[in-house]
């Protein structure tokens, strides 16, 4: 059986040479955290009775770990998930517990001491104005938590024209590539780097919206498709404010997009805003209990000029709207008394509304709490909301490093090794040449041989 040693000399190069190439673009790619280490796939080239007659280059093949792929994207989602949720909710949360200055549990507790101090001196005209300013401050303070939370949340839902563009622009992206994959794998030819383009661009999609993709690169959120081989669906936003939700928009209609469906910094912003207006209800619903209260004790009280039955606050028909002082509070028609004989020096109904301050049952959503615990328990549970959400960004955060660095392991490029690899490349690219030298030398020898 003969060997031609021309074929196997010149097949040694041509693979070497491939080989030199892949690992002189991993060593130029190192750098790159969305690049997967390429290696060339080579097979024995038969000949025609069955002997060697060299080697054959199959193609370029990357470095690959899809389980870890989809964990990563994963822990992507929920880093970026619960960090826009923190961000939105940690704003809120400044304004329902500030740092520095009183919170609304602390206008709460000064009215009810207002209403003490007028007991005691009904007919002073300073302890009337205060007790009026105390009740401003309190339902002031109770509007302006209302709106700063009210405007925390639209600020946050304001991103999602931007983030939802840039979803837009990503999904175009990769069914462009899922077209040039397609065609490039058709004609034979390495898509190595193009997967790899696609694999980063679906990264940024698990960091926006939470977004998967199959080994086809069509790309779903819960199922929902953003993209289908290369057809990329319109995502878009729907309603207004804080209102606002999502869609996509397929070929005979449109597929909305449920909150509990989306991951990333697209859920985050969402979940975190509806978060804050949970928050808003809640302490609006207490502001509303506060005034109630107050109001049913307050209007069978009697002012200095007789008159009985008013109110100390305003609560609006709309539910979730925030109260406001009664303009046509007075020092005059305070009611601090009792009755109408007891007038002017009769404090008792100024003491009961202080008495208040230890009564229950006067907040339906905390109905065994007094006024100040119920408060105290919306601010302490908002307060876990976003401590939880931390946790889960740090956790996200180390899972997502940990994952990452696995990865890197089995698809990174080592410097060392590729170093090595290409000094082993080299020699056998010097070998074969050595070789197709040997075989022109012999070639010649047996042509000047005959020749004589």
């Amino acid at each position: 059986m003969s060997v031609n040693i021309t074929s196997v000399a010149v097949s040694g190069i041509a693979a070497a040479e491939a080989e030199i190439a892949a690992t002189e673009s991993n060593i130029s790619n190192a750098s790159n955290p969305n690049y997967s280490a390429e290696s060339v796939v080579l097979a024995a080239a038969p000949g025609a009775q069955g002997q060697g007659i060299g080697v054959e280059v199959l193609g370029t093949q990357r470095a690959q770990a899809p389980f870890l792929t989809g964990q990563i994207d994963s822990a992507q989602s929920s880093a970026s998930f619960n960090q826009a949720f923190t961000q939105a909710t940690t704003l809120a949360q400044n304004y329902i517990s500030p740092s520095g200055g009183t919170d609304l549990s602390g206008y709460l507790q000064d009215l009810f001491n207002s209403f003490t101090t007028l007991s005691a001196s009904p007919t002073d005209p300073s302890a009337r104005t205060a007790a009026i300013s105390a009740a401003t401050n309190f339902a002031q303070a109770s509007a302006t938590l209302s709106g700063n939370l009210q405007q925390t949340a639209g600020d946050q839902l304001a991103q999602l024209g931007t983030l939802v563009s840039q979803v837009n622009n990503i999904t175009q992206q990769v069914a462009a590539l899922n077209s040039q994959v397609q065609s490039t794998q058709a004609q034979g030819g390495s898509a190595a780097a193009l997967l790899d383009q696609r694999d980063g661009l679906v990264a940024q999609l698990s960091q926006l919206i939470g977004a998967t993709a199959d080994s086809a690169g069509n790309v779903t959120v819960n199922g929902v498709p953003l993209v289908s081989g290369a057809n990329a669906l319109t995502l878009s936003t729907t309603g207004t404010g804080v209102n606002v939700g999502l869609q996509v928009t397929l070929t005979h209609g449109t597929l909305p997009l449920q909150p509990a469906q989306l991951g990333g910094s697209i859920g985050g912003v969402i979940s975190g805003a509806a978060s804050v207006l949970q928050a808003q209800s809640s302490l609006n619903g207490f502001a509303t209990s506060v005034a109630g209260a107050i109001n049913s004790v307050y209007s069978t009280g009697y002012g200095l000029d007789g008159s009985t039955g008013n109110t100390l606050f305003v609560v609006p028909g709309t539910s979730g709207a925030p109260i406001s002082i009664n303009p046509a509070v007075t020092e005059q028609n305070f009611a601090a008394a009792a009755s109408a004989a007891g007038v002017p020096g009769d404090g008792s109904n100024a003491a009961a509304l202080a008495n208040l301050a230890a009564a229950t049952n006067l907040d339906s959503a905390a109905p065994s709490e007094t006024l100040g615990q119920a408060f105290t328990a919306i601010a302490s549970q908002f307060g876990s909301t976003v401590a939880n959400a931390t946790t889960n960004q740090q956790q996200a955060t180390a899972t997502l490093t940990s994952l990452q660095t696995l990865q890197s392991s089995i698809t990174g490029v080592s410097l060392n090794d590729q170093l090595t690899h290409l000094v082993q490349y080299q020699n056998a690219l010097e070998a074969a040449g050595r070789a197709l030298q040997s075989a022109n030398d012999i070639t010649q020898y047996l042509i000047q041989v005959s020749s004589q």
